[in-house]
């Protein structure tokens, strides 16, 4: 914990910390371990499988796109970044681009939801409890799921969460982030991902422009992660006193302007699906995958991949979510049946009312109130005081 100058408050009992574990870990473990291999499996062996997307290695090795657009092959001049660079961009270009609006529509939706996820993940990440456990190490997870997909690694890091999470004592000490990580976390987030991802979905008239664009957006959830113990770092000042649990009020501003972000782009996409002719536009084409056109051309195979990736990764982290809540509830009293499914049918409403970005940080920031009472020693509620 924090030391601080701050005078003592009286005599208080004990918290004492419960050598109980969640009960199901190993289940919850082997769901985690079983939708990223389910994933993997759709993602990248099915559709590798039935040639899915047609004509992407002519694309990659020949520098054209089937329109007669030249691949932009060089943007650091180191080889093997580059070619991981051409790579990613050839697969992203058909949404940046808007060549597909549909495929436009869904990547733009997926990243600016995804902001929730970068979010609640720098937060797990900074409290001091997870330092130096698989929880923590998010810039790895964030570059591997860059790569193989969000819906092939997030399950795996929710897996880490289960067993790192899986004794009951460790919600009793050490939720708190330092201050200068809580302070840092939204200019991290906004310079580090919204900017570049605003920056990537512009409407640009020069192709060239759109590809440079698309790369040095590759590694925006790795920037957020760095930026903010930089940012601490140049925002640090001479010691003083903290006081207890300072870091939430921070917390619940990121919490609110990342859900406000994720609301925005939740409303407008439906607004704009649900007043276009455009059949591309229909909420069918953009969201569910289809199999009868996956084959037809390169972009509609790389449609279905990205539509796969969307609904493993929130869907993932949607039932993460409802894991988050559940632990808190049963610590801090004792759920019914009907509790737990209750908050089931809860995630599913904000998220159909106000996108899965919205879902993801409001039970968050619900959390993070409870978390504060159960490391104060509530129990038998997990009603918040109105003094609290």
């Amino acid at each position: 914990m924090v030391r601080t100058n701050l005078p003592p408050r009286g005599p208080s009992k004990p918290v004492v910390v419960p050598q109980t574990r969640r009960p199901l870990t190993g289940l919850f473990a082997l769901a985690f371990a079983g939708l990223s291999v389910l994933f993997t499996w759709l993602m990248r062996v099915e559709t590798i499988v039935n040639g899915v997307p047609p004509n992407f290695d002519v694309v990659v090795l020949g520098g054209r796109f089937d329109n007669g657009i030249l691949v932009e092959d060089s943007y650091t001049g180191i080889k093997v970044v580059d070619e991981l660079a051409r790579y990613l961009v050839i697969a992203f270009l058909e949404g940046t681009a808007r060549w597909d609006v549909g495929a436009y529509t869904l990547q733009e939706y997926f990243l600016f939801e995804w902001v929730a996820v970068v979010c609640v993940w720098g937060v797990e990440a900074s409290r001091r409890r997870n330092a130096w456990t698989a929880v923590s190490f998010i810039g790895i997870t964030s570059f591997l799921y860059q790569v193989l997909g969000a819906a092939v690694i997030a399950p795996l890091y929710y897996l880490a969460y289960v067993v790192t999470s899986r004794r009951d004592g460790y919600y009793f000490q050490g939720r708190e982030l330092s201050a200068g990580h809580a302070a840092s976390l939204l200019p991290a987030i906004i310079i580090g991902y919204l900017i570049p991802t605003v920056a990537m979905y512009h409407l640009w008239t020069d192709v060239k422009t759109v590809q440079y664009l698309t790369a040095f957006w590759q590694p925006a959830p790795i920037y957020a992660i760095v930026l903010v113990p930089i940012f601490s770092f140049l925002g640090s000042s001479s010691p003083t006193s903290v006081a207890k649990n300072g870091d939430v009020k921070h917390l619940k501003r990121v919490y609110l302007i990342v859900g406000l972000v994720t609301t925005v782009a939740h409303v407008g996409t439906l607004y704009a699906c649900l007043t276009s002719n455009d059949p591309r536009l229909s909420l069918s084409y953009v969201f569910l995958p289809n199999r009868t056109t996956w084959k037809d051309s390169m972009g509609l195979g790389l449609h279905y991949i990205f539509q796969i990736d969307f609904i493993g990764a929130f869907g993932s982290t949607l039932f993460w979510c409802w894991l988050a809540v559940y632990d808190v509830l049963r610590i801090l009293s004792k759920p019914t049946t009907m509790d737990l499914i209750k908050t089931a049918l809860g995630i599913v409403f904000v998220t159909l009312v106000a996108g899965p970005g919205t879902a993801i940080v409001s039970v968050w920031n619900w959390r993070e109130d409870r978390l504060v009472m159960i490391e104060s020693g509530v129990k038998g509620t997990w009603k918040k005081s109105k003094a609290a």
